[in-house]
């Protein structure tokens, strides 16, 4: 799962996610249907935390491939290069999550009893799945990260880490001799000041007028 671990190194925030990354790797040959439910719950964590930040109601979307592909279109705009194309990579992506969401769904380790006779899943199935997870989570992780700035709506501190720093040095404060975060305290009394002086410090990074 290199792609979805290297992305999670890049947004703290998802770092819950390591887990699920973990219980797939250790899971691929020893358990292989415990491998693929873990798969497809990773998939859908990760749509809905990123569509959660965008603001945007995944309750509607009951279909696995749907939110997949909602997920990456929220990330578009009309001024990206190939855009359409992008459009329908996410539908054929979306496509390819839905197949693991229907193996999970007839061979769900934890989330479905089975008969006796159950046939479980082979190992080749399961790691062809992990690799395809780590492709589709990666992508998504990767295209969240890199246009994170579009109608983000939920703003997560610990994602913020150079621009947190840097409020704290332009703006110390102390509690006597005690040093207090004054990121910390503005993204916990005024979030709406937070996200705006994170929005300046962004645009100053673009025109070179501060140094990361």
């Amino acid at each position: 799962m290199k792609w979805i671990r290297e992305n999670i190194g890049f947004i703290p925030s998802f770092s819950v996610y390591e887990r699920q990354v973990s219980l797939i790797e250790e899971s691929v040959e020893s358990n292989p249907d415990l491998c693929v439910e873990a798969c497809k719950s990773l998939i859908e964590g990760i749509c809905k935390a990123i569509l959660t930040n965008k603001g945007v109601d995944y309750s509607k979307y009951d279909k696995f491939q749907v939110l997949v592909r909602v997920t990456i279109e929220s990330m578009l705009t009309e001024n990206d290069s190939y855009g359409n194309e992008l459009s329908e990579i996410a539908r054929r992506i979306s496509s390819v999550a839905q197949k693991i969401s229907e193996i999970r769904d007839s061979a769900g380790f934890a989330s479905h009893g089975q008969d006796i006779e159950h046939i479980s899943i082979s190992y080749s199935l399961a790691l062809l799945t992990s690799r395809i997870t780590d492709v589709i989570g990666g992508f998504i992780l990767h295209f969240y990260r890199t246009h994170s700035d579009r109608g983000t709506s939920r703003i997560l501190y610990q994602d913020y880490e150079s621009f947190n720093d840097y409020y704290d040095e332009q703006y110390p404060i102390f509690i006597g001799d005690i040093p207090i975060s004054a990121s910390e305290a503005l993204y916990s009394q005024d979030i709406e000041a937070y996200k705006e002086a994170l929005l300046l410090y962004q645009e100053q990074l673009e025109k070179g007028e501060i140094d990361d």
